[in-house]
């Protein structure tokens, strides 16, 4: 097998990869596809450059989706829903429209301070709502028909009984 060869394959197995896992990061691919870092910034840089994959800054994390295969609102959940910590407090809210902050800290067992700070990440970023009633904050999920179908289409990639779960309860509704 030639050197080029070995490299269109590489090319061909994280572009695969990112398309099954949009909105995964540098260190994810590297762990899941066993590629050096120095060697996979090397092909995602290629990609890139061929338009074949889009890279994103969320926050401190460069994150790949396959070039034209989302939306832009896709785009801004699929991070998140990559992240597992993100994706329960985003299944908690969609399964419970509405929901106060303390209701999701206790059924999720988070502390408060820490809930706060991925429901501040997910305000900024749009994915969630805030309302005020009273003395409580209610959130909902902004756009849950962009989340639902993210959900069901990457499904198998967040090997996680909780997005069954929480589908099940959306289209009970």
């Amino acid at each position: 097998m030639s050197e080029e060869d070995i490299r269109l394959e590489n090319h061909r197995t994280i572009y695969d990869y990112i398309e099954r896992n949009p909105g995964t990061h540098l260190r994810r691919i590297s762990r899941d596809l066993d590629i050096h870092l120095s060697t996979l910034r090397y092909h995602l840089d290629y990609l890139e450059e061929k338009e074949l994959i889009v890279g994103r800054e969320e926050k401190n994390l460069k994150v790949y989706f396959a070039a034209g295969k989302l939306s832009a609102a896709s785009k801004k959940v699929a991070p998140y829903l990559r992240q597992k910590r993100f994706r329960d407090i985003i299944l908690d809210i969609m399964a419970n429209p509405g929901t106060t902050h303390s209701g999701i800290a206790e059924r999720l067992s988070l502390k408060h301070s820490t809930l706060s700070k991925y429901l501040k990440v997910l305000r900024e970023q749009g994915v969630v709502r805030q309302k005020r009633s009273g003395r409580e904050h209610l959130f909902t999920v902004m756009n849950e028909r962009e989340v639902v179908e993210l959900l069901i289409l990457y499904k198998r990639s967040f090997w996680d009984g909780f997005v069954d779960n929480a589908l099940d309860i959306y289209f009970e509704r």
